[in-house]
């Protein structure tokens, strides 16, 4: 490792990320540990994530609920300056509340903008010596952090993708992509023609601004890719069912095989659903139901435009391929009318203002807009030995597990034997790390195996759910626990001398990973890969082999973490709540008092003991 220079700002805890995930781990750890020097690193100039000013753009809501998105539950949201009678928040209020927040908390004083993280040194039990540069800056100055502990909160949309584009020099007109939108809204009273690129949710969103405006749309949505995204109503018919608050609620989180499903404490209801033929016939008819009644509202049949927008895949097997129909007007009035034109094809290549497809059309353009994902990986290189859980650097003992980890999944989802046919499907980039079919390898879906022992390392976000709010309070009170070694699993985990060597933190990789593991080292390997590659078989028309793509799954997921903690994961009161009544962030006051006060018993306990 280089020289390290004396005067190099050290912190117990720096996080890098200030979108939501960042702000609760920031509050939550320093509720826990209020004297504790802890730095939030973001590249960007405000906080806010996928939710900062510079990514706002005209017409941006939330796909959420009101009810479902008022993100920290010791802060309710205030309705003033937008109506809820559609449900849905203007981005700028979601903002504007993520101000509040940190305001009211004193966050921004722990938060350094313009500060991008390049790569990360492992220095052991010392924690990590952090490589910034000042985005700011024309020279861009670079610093050195050290951070006794990390926990990385970028999630999976910090880095746009960009497909390589054949043409691209002669093209002569603007390409961007999905995210810079709110950067190039201006266009919406220069651009005349506009072609837009992929099916994903935030397409629809760019597709319906810009045709809204009078703007003419050519949508280009790959054969070769994913298709169109699963679009359901706000209202599900005919007890206009909100979608998401659904997905909160036991009874419907009961309908989908899960791996961990056995946290929520229902084994018997989920055993006759999933491991039996009636259980198993009556979940095939609650989805086929609820595929035919997102058709028929949307009667994608019903015109040979709208028809284009109809999704390839079966519902149940899709994961973050969806999204919901939140807005001001009828996106598909819009292809029925012309003003957005559908196009089933890929783009072969470009010339000047012009882009070419696969079924021969050239559609002109004046800008080129790329609604292409994001890079899975963080952008940061981690400097180690260790394996650090990320797609392409999955270890040889991982490796020998999956067959035992999909043996299990199978026989106790044995729904998921009955795959889709696999579609040819050609990936836009051609970097073998972004197209590799391997999931993140980290337990809980936060912590690489190999730091367990350690606890210098974290990752929050890193998965898709439109339940990102009631994940991400229960990801940072684990990971608090996590790093001060409170979770009484991995305790035996822990080394009891701080002179153990870096490589002796190492998983255990000498036992038989035929048998079923028994040490508690080996048992964390293996839950870790049992639980990622749950969504390969969960999520195979999405992408679950490669990240988490929790949707039915992420009730029962809050609940394995709390129950990890050792917080009460059933917050409703009564028998009938806790199985119809669907969750929302407000259930989930005040789990950090909870956790603090199990600390005091514990303590007290001790203190018993050595009296």
């Amino acid at each position: 490792m280089p020289g390290v220079p004396i005067n190099m700002e050290e912190f117990d805890l720096v996080i890098i990320g200030a979108g939501i995930h960042g702000m609760i781990t920031l509050k939550t750890y320093r509720e826990v540990h209020p004297d504790a020097s802890i730095l939030v690193l973001d590249k960007g100039t405000s906080l806010g994530g996928v939710w900062a000013k510079d990514r706002l753009y005209p017409g941006l809501r939330t796909n959420n609920h009101f009810e479902t998105f008022e993100v920290f539950s010791d802060l309710p949201m205030s309705t003033k300056g937008f109506g809820v009678a559609d449900d849905h928040i203007p981005g700028e209020h979601v903002n504007a509340y993520l101000q509040d927040y940190a305001e009211k908390f004193d966050l921004f004083r722990h938060m350094r903008f313009n500060c991008g993280v390049e790569s990360a040194h492992d220095n052991g039990l010392a924690g990590w010596i952090l490589s910034t540069i000042d985005e700011a800056s024309p020279a861009r100055k670079s610093t050195q952090i050290k951070a006794a502990k990390l926990v990385v909160a970028t999630g999976l949309t910090s880095e746009p993708f960009m497909p390589k584009l054949d043409g691209r020099e002669e093209f002569g007109a603007p390409i961007y992509h999905s995210s810079e939108f709110a950067k190039k809204s201006e266009g919406l009273g220069t651009y005349k023609k506009v072609v837009l690129l992929s099916g994903g949710k935030f397409s629809w969103d760019v597709a319906v601004e810009y045709a809204s405006a009078g703007i003419q749309v050519d949508w280009v949505i790959r054969e070769s890719g994913h298709g169109p995204c699963w679009m359901t109503p706000n209202r599900l018919t005919p007890l206009k069912v909100i979608p998401e608050q659904l997905l909160q609620t036991r009874l419907v989180t009961w309908t989908s095989p899960c791996i961990w499903g056995d946290a929520d404490g229902f084994t018997s209801i989920r055993k006759f659903l999933h491991q039996t033929t009636l259980g198993r016939k009556l979940i095939d008819g609650w989805f086929h139901k609820m595929q035919h009644s997102i058709e028929e509202h949307n009667q994608y049949d019903s015109h040979p435009e709208t028809a284009k927008l109809k999704p390839w895949d079966d519902v149940f097997f899709i994961g973050s391929n969806r999204g919901l129909l939140n807005y001001q007007t009828d996106v598909f009035e819009l292809v029925r009318n012309g003003q957005i034109r559908v196009h089933i094809a890929d783009i072969t290549h470009l010339s000047d203002h012009s882009v070419h497809l696969s079924n021969n059309e050239t559609l002109e353009a004046d800008v080129l807009i790329c609604g292409t994902g994001w890079k899975d990986s963080p952008p940061i290189k981690f400097i180690t030995e260790r394996e650090v859980g990320l797609p392409g650097h999955g270890s040889t003992l991982s490796a020998k597990l999956i067959p035992m980890a999909d043996k299990e999944i199978l026989e106790k989802c044995p729904k998921l034997k009955n795959q889709p046919e696999a579609k040819p499907h050609k990936p836009m980039s051609d970097d073998p790390i972004e197209t590799l079919k391997e999931p993140y390898r980290l337990y809980r879906f936060m912590v690489p195996p190999a730091f367990i022992k350690s606890r210098t390392l974290a990752f929050a976000g890193i998965y898709r759910s439109p339940s990102t709010i009631y994940i991400a309070q229960a990801q940072a009170l684990w990971i608090t626990a996590f790093l001060d070694n409170k979770l009484p699993a991995l305790r035996p985990l822990i080394p009891t001398s701080t002179n153990s060597s870096t490589e002796s933190l190492a998983i255990s990789s000498q036992s038989d990973p035929t048998s079923k593991p028994t040490s508690p080292s080996d048992r964390i390997l293996y839950e870790t890969v049992l639980h990622t590659q749950f969504g390969k078989w969960r999520y195979s028309r999405g992408f679950g082999d490669r990240f988490p793509e929790l949707w039915f799954e992420c009730l029962p997921y809050v609940d394995m973490l709390l129950k990890d903690v050792g917080v009460e994961n059933r917050r409703k009161g009564t028998w009938w709540a806790e199985r119809f009544t669907p969750y929302f962030p407000r259930d989930y006051k005040g789990i950090v008092e909870e956790y603090l006060a199990l600390g005091k018993v514990e303590e007290e306990g001790n203190r018993q003991k050595m009296e």
